[in-house]
């Protein structure tokens, strides 16, 4: 009862409706990109006579993933978010542009490394984003991501099917993913517009609401700004003690830079025990977590490559729906579906679902013997028109 009262309470909540929207939106656009490469993949591969390389393009989509979380982490906290979003719109314009364009598989790669780049740094500075905001609102951002997987695979379908019937021709769907990429570049748009337009953040912590008075560890020396209050060794962050600094010098004028870099290096050594002491404790706090998440992306790219791999050659890159694709439709429905579901439905012993993940991964493997798998997902498929 005490947590529906206060979802009640959460959702009454000036801007909440609009933001919900606008992450949902904002999860979206962000997302739409790299579903579109992944439920491309085996046609990217093909395109470029190299079938067997279907691993290569999921691994090429995830490898920057590590490198542009750590950089926003560590690097660009005194970087505005809007900043931010602007750079990593600008760069998924240019990742769909050189997929739709390349000429090369080695420059299709290079394309996909700066989608999947696109996308995870977009995701990192949304869920940093979202700590200003009511708690709920992650459920939207979850929800924006999962359909996106399902809008791009369902895209992809359909508009395959459109270029079988009005070409005639099987071979013309090679052609498709260059009409994909360029008509998911409204999405750079709307990403701008959510996070601009859309999005209200609450007033108490808009960027130019004014600092909380700043207290500078006993460790920077303070002969230089005798006005300001000293507080036990390891008090305050680093960026509040530049804070400090930055607006005493606007009032007095006469602060000499060397002497405040001076100040800012002393600070951040006397301070690096502990910075180091928070990140220990805060990876103890989330290892668990994390390890439960690496273990789901790994499986599941096992699963989706495997999708390349359970069928005879031939019967890919062809029909309406193809094959390729309509696996990956399937495998978004549920990905909407879980993410969706955090609203509703709470897993706290997310182990158990790696376990029956686990289990899904074997038997895709041996998929290629059973093929029971894919035969009912194809039929599922096969009635979306229908439904639609």
């Amino acid at each position: 009862m005490e947590d529906s009262g206060e979802e009640s309470a959460s959702r009454s909540s000036p801007n909440f409706r609009r933001n919900w929207f606008g992450f949902f939106i904002l999860g979206l656009a962000n997302t739409l990109p790299y579903a579109i490469v992944s439920t491309a993949a085996n046609t990217i591969a093909d395109s470029f006579d190299k079938g067997r390389f279907v691993a290569t393009v999921y691994g090429a989509g995830g490898s920057a993933t590590i490198i542009v979380k750590a950089v926003n982490t560590f690097f660009l906290t005194n970087v505005s978010y809007g900043s931010r979003i602007l750079v990593n719109s600008a760069l998924m314009l240019i990742g769909l542009a050189g997929l739709a364009f390349a000429n090369s598989f080695i420059l299709a790669i290079f394309a996909i490394v700066l989608v999947g780049a696109v996308n995870a740094f977009g995701e990192n500075v949304a869920l940093g984003y979202l700590a200003r905001f009511d708690g709920k609102l992650v459920n939207a951002w979850s929800s924006g991501t999962g359909m996106a997987g399902l809008a791009g695979a369902a895209m992809y379908v359909l508009f395959g099917c459109l270029i079988e019937s009005v070409n005639g021709k099987e071979d013309e769907l090679q052609k498709l993913d260059r009409w994909a990429f360029m008509l998911v570049i409204p999405a750079a748009i709307a990403y701008l517009i959510a996070f601009f337009q859309i999005i209200r953040e609450p007033a108490s912590t808009h960027p130019y609401h004014p600092p909380a008075p700043v207290a500078v560890p006993q460790a920077l020396p303070t002969t230089l700004y005798p006005n300001i209050q000293q507080d036990s060794k390891d008090s305050r962050p680093l960026l509040q003690c530049t804070a400090a600094i930055v607006q005493r010098t606007n009032e007095a004028g006469s602060t000499n830079e060397v002497e405040i870099r001076q100040s800012r290096w002393s600070h951040f050594i006397h301070s690096l025990p502990t910075r180091l002491k928070r990140y220990k404790t805060c990876l103890g706090l989330v290892a668990l977590l994390a390890i439960n998440l690496g273990a789901s992306q790994f499986l599941s790219y096992v699963i989706r490559t495997a999708g390349a791999q359970a069928r005879h050659s031939a019967e890919y890159d062809k029909g309406c729906p193809e094959l390729y694709a309509s696996l990956q439709l399937c495998f978004q429905a549920g990905v909407f579906t879980s993410r969706s579901s955090v609203q509703i439905l709470r897993i706290r012993k997310v182990a158990v679902l790696n376990i029956l993940q686990g289990i899904n991964m074997i038997v895709w493997i041996l998929n290629q013997q059973v093929q029971i798998t894919i035969k009912m997902c194809t039929i599922f498929i096969n009635l979306l028109p229908i439904a639609l």
